[in-house]
This record gives C-alpha cells, sequence and structure tokens, in this order.
C-alpha cells in the first residue's frame, strides 16, 4: 500500500510547463490558448528521514509510476538524483522507455557520490543529507559547483548518450544555473518558448551565488 501511496504522491508532486512532453488540456472557454501540463517525477536512489522506505520501495514507486503513465497514455518527466543516476535498475528501467513520451533529465541535490566521484569531501550525516548546506549547490564554492556539475553531465551523457534537457531542483544557485545554461548547450532548465522571448519556468527558488557557510 505505501508504494502505491508514494507513486500517487509523486507522480502529482510537480507539475509544470515543458515543450518537449507537454500535454494539451482542451478549455471550451478558451479554446484559444490550450493548457499544457507536463508530469514530471524525480528519483532519489534513498530516503535516510524514513527507515521503512527503502531503495527497493523508491524503486517500485517508479515502476508504478511508469505504469500508470503507459495506462493513461500520458506524457511524463523522470529527473534523477545522481546516486540513482549511477544505480543499474535505474538506468535500465529509464533507457527501456519511448523517447517521444518520456523525457529524463536531472534533479539537482548533491548526494554522497556525487560529491566523492567530484574529488571532493564529504559533509553530511548520511548518503544524501538534506540540509541547505549539505545536499544542495548553495552549500559549495563555485569551483565545486563547476566540479559536481561537470561529474553529473558527463555519467548522464555517458548513460544515456545525450545532457539532459530538464534540470530541477527545490532550489539552486544563480551560479550553477548560469554554467549549466552557458557551457552545456543541450541543456535546458524547463525552458518553454513564448511569443516574446524564451521563459525559464523554475521549480522552487533561485539563490545567489555565495555558498552557505553553517554555523559552528
Amino acid at each position: 500500500m505505501k508504494i502505491y501511496f508514494i507513486g500517487y504522491c509523486l507522480l502529482a508532486c510537480l507539475l509544470f510547463t515543458n515543450f518537449s512532453t507537454a500535454q494539451t488540456v482542451s478549455d471550451s472557454t478558451t479554446p484559444s490558448q490550450p493548457r499544457i501540463v507536463n508530469i514530471v517525477n524525480f528519483i532519489r536512489l534513498l530516503e535516510p528521514r524514513d527507515s521503512s522506505i527503502a531503495e527497493d520501495v523508491l524503486y517500485e514507486t517508479v515502476v508504478k509510476q511508469v505504469e500508470i503513465l503507459k495506462q493513461y497514455h500520458l506524457k511524463g518527466t523522470f529527473l534523477l538524483q545522481y546516486d540513482a543516476l549511477m544505480d543499474s535498475r535505474y538506468q535500465n528501467l529509464l533507457r527501456s522507455l519511448p523517447k517521444d513520451e518520456f523525457e529524463i533529465g536531472a534533479w539537482w541535490e548533491i548526494p554522497q557520490p556525487l560529491v566523492e566521484h567530484a574529488g571532493l569531501k564529504w559533509r553530511g550525516r548520511y548518503p544524501w543529507d538534506w540540509r541547505a548546506n549539505i545536499g544542495f549547490s548553495t552549500g559549495y564554492s563555485q569551483d565545486e559547483r563547476i566540479k559536481l556539475i561537470d561529474t553529473y553531465m558527463k555519467d548522464f551523457k555517458k548513460i544515456f548518450g545525450d545532457y539532459p534537457k530538464s534540470v530541477s531542483s527545490w532550489f539552486i544557485d544563480a551560479f550553477s544555473l548560469n554554467y549549466m545554461y552557458e557551457n552545456i548547450t543541450l541543456l535546458r532548465r524547463e525552458i518553454v518558448k513564448t511569443n516574446m522571448a524564451p521563459m525559464v519556468i523554475l521549480c522552487g527558488a533561485v539563490t545567489g551565488t555565495r555558498h552557505i557557510i553553517p554555523a559552528n
């Protein structure tokens, strides 16, 4: 029962616009202005805050999400945290999905494997630590952020053959956002085109460029 509950929660967790896998919802009152919705599911390998949510539970949740999307002929986006990106189960599952129906992107939280693969020292209490100065890019210097981004993108491209077209997070610093935008040409962070100019749709907030120093 928990798997189904988590699946439904995550399935409905993030709904925002994205032109590559968007679905148009008709509205009889304004037929010339389609409503576009994208279903976004972010994937973490583990959940240290609740011992009952094991890695297998999280994986089976994603399997169920895929089944629900296919059952109702819905397109969707899956965003991988780095630890899930490096897990062969998620790699095999997501690579098997049709590219015209599913988009694979990056969930920009910072777990231990990403930090260590980037040559940095992990400071967290758990393999993923949700504190802002540990589990998010705001906790790292600009040089460290570049290493983290380069490491993630290199491994993502190695696994899926291309850079992610979507990157989202609860919040992200302006420096990282700009670095991704300017240095990875195929990467966009939930960008949709309007009649006037490109518009960036954020999941969460953009912070300043300084990193967060924890109080002693």
